[in-house]
C-alpha cells in the first residue's frame, strides 16, 4: 500500500513522520509470519532496513542503518520504519511494516525540531528514483533477505551496516538523559551493545534508547 502524501505519520516512541506531497514515498507492507517466523518477529523491522539499504547498494548507494532500523545516508535520516502487529485474541493476523523513504528534493521538511538530521536521495546523491522503481527494488530485497531472518548471515549483514559501529555516540533514554558510549555491534537477539565508560558491555533493547551523534546536543 502506497500513499502520495502521509498527513498523519507517526514512528517510533509516537514520533511524526511528515511527507511532502509527490517527493517521498509512504508504503506499507503486510506480511503474514510463518509459524517458523514467529520467534523473529522482532527482526522484521531491522529486516526492512536491511532491504532498503540492499536496494540502495544496487544503485551505488552505500547506506547505513542506525540502530534499530533508521537508514542513514551520510549520515542523515532518508528512511524511516516501524513495525507493529495485528492480533486477534492470541493469534497474530498480520505483521504491518510501515515505511517512508525521501526520494526527492524537497522531501525532508526544514524544521529546527526534527529529532535527527533527514535529507533525500536526490539531495545527497543527484540520483532521482522513481517511486514505481523504488517499489519494485524494495520488495525484490524484502523477498531476497526473509528467508535469511534470524540466522548468523543474517546478524553478520546486519552489523556490517550499523551505523556508529566502533564510534562513541549519545544515547538518549525516553526520559531525556544520556550519556556516551562506544557502539560495540549486536547481539544473536537484535540488541544493541555498547561499551560503556567503565568498558563494560550493555544491552539495550529496542525503545530504550536513541542514537545520536556525540554533537547531538547541537542538533
Amino acid at each position: 500500500i502506497t500513499a502520495f502524501e502521509q498527513r498523519q505519520g507517526r514512528g517510533r516512541m509516537q514520533r511524526k513522520w511528515i511527507t511532502v506531497p509527490g517527493t517521498s514515498l509512504p508504503m506499507t507492507v503486510i506480511i503474514r509470519p510463518t509459524i517458523s517466523e514467529m520467534k523473529y518477529l522482532n527482526l522484521f523491522s531491522p529486516l526492512t532496513g536491511l532491504a532498503v539499504r540492499e536496494a540502495l547498494a544496487d544503485r551505488g548507494i552505500e547506506t547505513e542503518i542506525k540502530w534499530p532500523n533508521d537508514v542513514l545516508l551520510h549520515r542523515r535520516k532518508i528512511c524511516g520504519i516501524l513495525c507493529e502487529t495485528r492480533w486477534e485474541n492470541d493469534t497474530l493476523q498480520a505483521l504491518i511494516l510501515g515505511l517512508g523513504i525521501n526520494l526527492l528534493h524537497g522531501s525532508a521538511p526544514e524544521m529546527p525540531d526534527l529529532n535527527y538530521p533527514a535529507s533525500s536521495i536526490e539531495d545527497e546523491t543527484g540520483i532521482a528514483v522513481s517511486g514505481t522503481e523504488w517499489i519494485h527494488d524494495f520488495l525484490a530485497q524484502l523477498i531476497r533477505l526473509r528467508p535469511l531472518l534470524g540466522t548468523p548471515e543474517f546478524f553478520a549483514l546486519w552489523e556490517k551496516h550499523l551505523a556508529y559501529k566502533n564510534e562513541i555516540a549519545t544515547l538518549i533514554r525516553p526520559d531525556g538523559t544520556a550519556e556516551r558510549g562506544e557502539i560495540y555491534g549486536i547481539d544473536s537477539e537484535g540488541d544493541l551493545l555498547v561499551r560503556d565508560n567503565a568498558g563494560n558491555l550493555q544491552r539495550y533493547l529496542a525503545g530504550e534508547i536513541s542514537i545520536r551523534p556525540v554533537n547531538s546536543s547541537d542538533i
